[in-house]
């Protein structure tokens, strides 16, 4: 799968730390189209950045 969550599937669906595999004793069962966590966060801070980093360029063009 891709880093956005799109494109070509998965082509070991079933390898480790997959539903069915070893080691997955107690997981619970995941949907697989809802963003994790850490994407959620990854978003959050580059959202942030680019929110600062535009504010900054139109203060600056606003006082120059």
């Amino acid at each position: 799968m891709s880093m956005f969550g799109f494109g070509k599937k998965d082509e070991f669906p079933d390898g480790p730390g997959k539903k069915g595999g070893e080691g997955t004793d107690g997981d619970p069962e995941k949907d697989p189209r809802k963003p994790t966590t850490a994407r959620i966060v990854i978003w959050v801070v580059v959202g942030g950045v680019g929110l600062y980093l535009i504010g900054s360029g139109i203060v600056g063009i606003l006082t120059h």
